[in-house]
């Protein structure tokens, strides 16, 4: 039974070991579309947009229909950078 565990211990060491390192997380400023919809109208409003930074700095371009609003697939456009590293 202990050359079991033994063995168990040797192989999760050797698979951690094949895992890619963890990433930072994205950064704490970084809302969802739900979190952004503060009134739950499925859209994404110039002034709710401005409680994430990389969303209003972007907003007229996701706005890709010109409404004055981002939906949840315009939002899909959104690019936050390779915050990974950050």
């Amino acid at each position: 039974m202990k050359t079991r565990n033994v063995l168990s211990a040797s192989a999760a060491m050797a698979l951690m070991a094949l895992a890619p390192p963890v990433l930072a997380q994205a950064d704490s400023s970084d809302k969802s579309f739900d979190e952004l919809d503060t009134n739950r109208d499925l859209l994404i409003s110039a002034s709710e947009a401005k409680a994430d930074p990389d969303v209003a700095s972007q907003f007229a371009k996701l706005d890709a229909n010109g409404d004055g609003f981002v939906d949840v697939q315009e939002f899909g456009s959104l690019d936050r950078g390779d915050k990974r590293y950050r």
